[in-house]
């Protein structure tokens, strides 16, 4: 297949090597340094176990260069996701998959879905309707990631899991036929691709996990064990964890705050910062509507209080505004 990768970062081009390595003709949206590596070098991917792969892709920061592609997959962070599907929009030809990897609620989330009784507002998540109008429905994939890399030198990715997995799923039936018939061809050597006809459980399951130390690694600094194991900061990370598990349970899906001892055991959690966290100790824009203010939308429409998110987002938006990582309100700077 003729696959293109948008953003060709750490996820993103951990995927284009594995994608690469099972013989399909990979494409690679990057800029920069990045960018200027991989045309020279090839895509390099330096897997866990210390394997180590080149991939001869077509790399290039202007998606006018690119043909037709029968998939293409996004790993760009929620806020630049519209501007660079619109960028793409010549090559979103009707049919084609459109793979969405990303942290936090997918804007399809409501799709075809009622689990309050009634379809969710998901207005935040796309509130122009650009990812709407050029992704319809039947076209909208996600994807869950429990994988991490890093790209530890323009060209190179730094692969740190022993399991890969990337769990699937469509907004719709007829989508959902359709990549789970590619999923075979996808599956590789250091990855595990697995399909789910609702991907919503799956999603809120590490959006929760997100949840419980995103918030207070981006006030405090912190790494995510420590925030999670800090006697004075893990109240606050488990009383996130179980408002976002009580939002979850009014959509339908019991049980995920029955993990909690599990998230919160001794010495749990990654030795390095959320991945929000990293965002704006570099400036950049962050995830907040998909990851934390979607969830506060939920819990308001359903009747589900959310006192310790209410009192956190609202610091956490200020030091986004602060880094220059989220809009200043009303349209003037704080």
């Amino acid at each position: 297949m003729r696959i293109l990768v948008l953003g060709a970062g750490a996820v993103g081009g951990f995927l284009a090597g594995g994608f690469h390595e099972n013989g399909h003709a990979v494409s690679v949206l990057a800029r920069g340094t990045h960018l200027a590596a991989i045309k020279a070098h090839g895509l390099r991917v330096r897997h866990a176990d210390g394997r180590e792969i080149c991939c001869n892709v077509t790399a290039t920061d202007d998606p006018r260069e690119l043909g037709d592609q029968d998939l293409i997959v996004t790993t760009v962070k929620a806020p630049a996701l519209a501007g660079v599907l619109a960028a793409c929009e010549p090559l979103l030809r009707r049919g084609m998959p459109v793979v969405t990897a990303m942290n936090g609620v997918f804007w399809w989330y409501g799709t075809g879905f009622a689990g309050a009784g009634q379809p969710p507002d998901c207005a935040r998540l796309d509130p122009d309707g650009t990812l709407a109008r050029l992704v319809p429905a039947d076209q909208a994939v996600g994807m869950v990631i429990h994988s991490t890399n890093q790209v530890v030198e323009p060209g190179l990715i730094q692969n740190r899991s022993a399991r890969n997995r990337f769990v699937i799923g469509a907004a719709t039936r007829a989508g959902a036929d359709r990549i789970e018939a590619m999923l075979p061809s996808l599956q590789g050597p250091g990855t595990r691709f697995e399909f789910e006809r609702d991907l919503r459980r799956t999603m809120w399951h590490k959006l929760l996990r997100n949840l419980s130390s995103a918030p207070a690694s981006v006030l405090t600094g912190g790494m995510a064990y420590q925030v999670l194991n800090d006697p004075d900061a893990q109240p606050v990370a488990r009383a996130l964890f179980l408002e976002g598990a009580a939002v979850a349970r009014a959509h339908g899906f019991d049980g995920l705050g029955d993990d909690v001892a599990r998230v919160f055991a001794p010495g749990a959690g990654a030795h390095q910062k959320p991945s929000m966290s990293q965002d704006v100790d570099l400036g950049r824009p962050m995830e907040i509507d998909t990851m934390l203010r979607i969830v506060q939308d939920f819990g308001r429409q359903t009747g589900v209080p959310t006192p310790t998110l209410d009192v956190v987002i609202g610091l956490v938006i200020l030091r986004a505004r602060l880094a220059g990582g989220y809009p200043p309100a009303g349209g003037a700077d704080p």
